[in-house]
């Protein structure tokens, strides 16, 4: 398997200092440590992912309708490498024991040896940016896995006694619990939810797919009164794609097929660390309508249960692990 860095995000300092980081365990420079200078070198020499091209282009016809100088222009590229190197340190602040790095100055170094909790924060970043790793299948898998630990993660936000299970259309639980046919898994799902379904509107879907939604968990009572409590989560192991599917997994999607008292709430889990360097949300527009769980919070989830040990002692997270580190760089 291949690493290839790929277009960056030269203004958009989250997904630029997810690259630094993944270059560095991928051993990408050949050492533990990279400076500012090798963020410059390739600020220099790559390509521009098109969503920002526009903004790189802006500046460059900026720059000559003003003639402005090297210096000037240099000051451009340093802004640039100044948010990154914010985002970064920002991190190994805030996420403390969860980062596998150590940042200083102007540069960030590899820990020596990782805990468990930075094994797993390696796999989330690594679910990222699944862009930059070259094997046919590997990103539908790392995606499938993604959505093992946001099911564990979910469980963080319900009780012992609740259910948390993976409704996509290629889980296990879809085929030993739900039904791989989704007329039959929707019927399921609403017995789960104590709600009257309409079964005409259930038979008019596919017989295929999830709905657009990923994770369910329940608290399912047994008193015969209607409407059980329920969380609806929608998973998205994308890099910048993952705000258009916060509301498909929201309640009020499917009201045409479950009768219930009130909507449920919803979560939207992404291996993404959506943080500008104060701790706010990139952009709070993503989360409307929806609690988004984002890198740091579904580390703090699983560590509120403890579930470390767990997750790295599943047949999944050693197969990421041998995948991982096969990583040839190109």
């Amino acid at each position: 398997m291949s690493f290839e860095v790929g277009e960056l995000h030269p203004n958009t300092p989250h997904l630029f200092a997810d690259l630094a980081e993944l270059m560095l365990l991928v051993g990408y420079l050949g050492r533990r440590t990279l400076h500012k200078n090798d963020l410059e070198s390739l600020l220099q020499t790559g390509a521009i992912t098109p969503e920002e091209i526009d903004e790189e282009a802006i500046v460059e016809q900026i720059a000559s309708a003003n003639k402005l100088t090297t210096a000037e222009r240099s000051n451009y590229l340093e802004r640039q490498l100044e948010d990154v190197l914010t985002q970064l340190n920002y991190r190994a602040k805030a996420l403390a024991n969860y980062y596998p790095f150590k940042a200083a100055d102007e540069q960030i170094e590899l820990r020596a040896e990782f805990t468990n909790q930075q094994r797993i924060y390696i796999f989330l970043l690594a679910c990222s940016r699944l862009r930059s790793f070259r094997k046919k299948g590997l990103p539908q898998k790392w995606a499938k896995y993604f959505a093992e630990i946001s099911r564990l993660a979910l469980r963080g936000l319900l009780p012992s006694n609740a259910n948390a299970r993976i409704f996509d259309a290629n889980s296990e639980d879809r085929k030993n619990y739900y039904s791989t046919n989704l007329k039959h898994a929707l019927k399921v799902l609403g017995r789960d939810l104590g709600a009257d379904c309409d079964v005409k509107e259930c038979e008019k879907v596919s017989t295929s797919g999830d709905a657009g939604l990923d994770l369910v968990g329940t608290i399912e009572f047994s008193d015969g009164a209607a409407t059980n409590y329920a969380i609806l989560g929608q998973c998205g192991a994308q890099e910048t794609n993952w705000p258009s599917k916060t509301l498909e997994a929201h309640s009020i999607k499917f009201r045409h097929l479950f009768k219930v008292q009130f909507d449920y709430p919803s979560v939207m889990f992404t291996p993404v660390c959506f943080r500008s360097s104060t701790g706010e949300w990139v952009d709070n527009s993503s989360a409307n309508g929806v609690l988004v769980a984002d890198r740091g919070r579904i580390l703090s989830l699983i560590d509120g249960q403890q579930k470390w040990d767990e997750i790295i002692g599943t047949n999944w997270f050693a197969q990421f692990e041998a995948d991982f580190s096969s990583i040839e760089v190109d």
